[in-house]
């Protein structure tokens, strides 16, 4: 009787990758979680909450790394029109302010929008779609322009992130020239669009802001005297400051190899620190080391899933990994890029190690599809090497 009958299969570093990135997790999560904690009163609910979606995650990545790549092509095209149904039941639902979520803030359309449209287009380009660019708008363009035009209104970041993945995907998997003119042409169109009436489209206004207050900090003449004033005042507990501010400052105060987990101090300030600013907190507390560890784990996950795309023999796993690629590198530097002051605010998740339930879902299922890859590439290795073996024998 075998001690542990689970089998997982694929490439094992990918998930030696994963299993390094949920104990990095469950170390951050722990820690900066203070200010929820103090809030709420229970010092466990937090991290118990973000454990057990960790373990329905790793659930969806056993299941689903076992299933056959082609369940993928035949269920995607329902799963898109379940995700329009939920992204309309968003908008639809009562209050003012943004709208993100379904089910009191508990499930957020928008994440599983963005695996969806992954899917979905690496179906339609892998399988083609009548060579005509009338065709190619009505199966690629359009359904990209409902899925983004309903989640615009709640999570401007996703859009982006959404059109960034679809484009490339069209370029990656559409061989003709002229789709390529005419996607960089709706590309252009809609940034055209959006730039001039931003501020009746949702969150634009709220984007724009974050962008003046990026680009005036990112030009700010340095006056050591103001940066040790800007300290003082964001680690003083209550006050309105400026999350993206504090991260910077968390990040500086790690320093080298400062290795002090649970001893943060800009936890306390930052309401978003087991989230939006986990990799801050990953700094403060495991200084530059720790940082430059958790980029190396996602360097080499992503040069993992590389080579899995190198083996692909067919369009539809290839583009399939490809976009999920893109859409896990986006994600992650983006957070990264916002951590360090690189990028404007965009509320985007660290993937894996962040607290979340439907971006730890998605992100779960994500992971099982590019398994369920490479466990389909190694096994077809591993014939290969038989009748190469049997060749040489005979």
């Amino acid at each position: 009787m075998k001690l542990f009958p689970i089998k997982l299969r694929g490439d094992r570093t990918i998930w030696i990758l994963l299993f390094t990135l949920v104990a990095i997790s469950i170390l951050s999560v722990y820690s900066s979680t203070y200010k929820l904690t103090m809030r709420t009163g229970n010092l466990t609910e937090a991290i118990t909450r973000h454990v057990v979606f960790l373990f329905v995650g790793f659930v969806f990545i056993y299941v689903l790394h076992n299933i056959s790549i082609n369940f993928y092509k035949r269920v995607v095209p329902l799963a898109l029109i379940g995700i329009t149904i939920c992204l309309i039941l968003v908008l639809l639902t009562p209050g003012e302010g943004t709208k993100r979520w379904l089910f009191s803030r508990s499930f957020q359309p928008s994440d599983i929008a963005k695996v969806v449209m992954v899917v979905y287009l690496a179906k339609v380009l892998s399988d083609g779609f009548g060579g005509s660019i009338k065709q190619f708008f009505w199966r690629v363009i359009f359904p990209i322009i409902i899925v983004c035009g309903l989640i615009i209104n709640g999570h401007t970041s996703n859009v982006a992130i959404i059109g960034v993945t679809s484009m490339l995907m069209v370029f990656m998997g559409a061989g003709n020239r002229k789709y390529h003119v005419a996607s960089t042409l709706f590309v252009f169109i809609v940034l055209t669009a959006y730039l001039l009436f931003y501020k009746d489209l949702g969150r634009g206004e709220t984007s724009s802001n974050r962008l003046n207050v990026w680009i005036t900090n990112a030009f700010r003449s340095s006056d050591k005297q103001q940066e040790t004033d800007d300290k003082d005042k964001a680690k003083k507990t209550g006050g309105n400051y400026s999350q993206a501010e504090t991260a910077r400052y968390a990040i500086v105060a790690g320093g080298f190899l400062r290795i002090a987990p649970g001893k943060s101090v800009y936890r306390k300030t930052l309401s978003e620190a087991h989230n939006d600013y986990i990799f801050a907190m990953i700094v403060e507390e495991y200084s530059l080391f720790g940082g430059m560890l958790v980029i190396t784990v996602y360097l080499m996950l992503f040069h993992r899933i590389l080579l899995v795309i190198r083996k692909c023999s067919k369009p539809f796993p290839s583009l399939l990994l490809s976009g999920l690629l893109v859409l896990l590198m986006l994600q992650t530097f983006i957070h990264i890029g916002v951590s360090v002051g690189g990028l404007p605010v965009i509320g985007q998740n660290l993937p894996m190690i962040s607290t979340g339930g439907t971006s730890i879902i998605i992100t779960c299922m994500a992971f099982g599809m590019i398994l369920a890859v490479s466990r389909v590439t190694e096994e077809k290795d591993r014939i290969n090497a038989k009748e190469q073996n049997r060749g040489t024998v005979v």
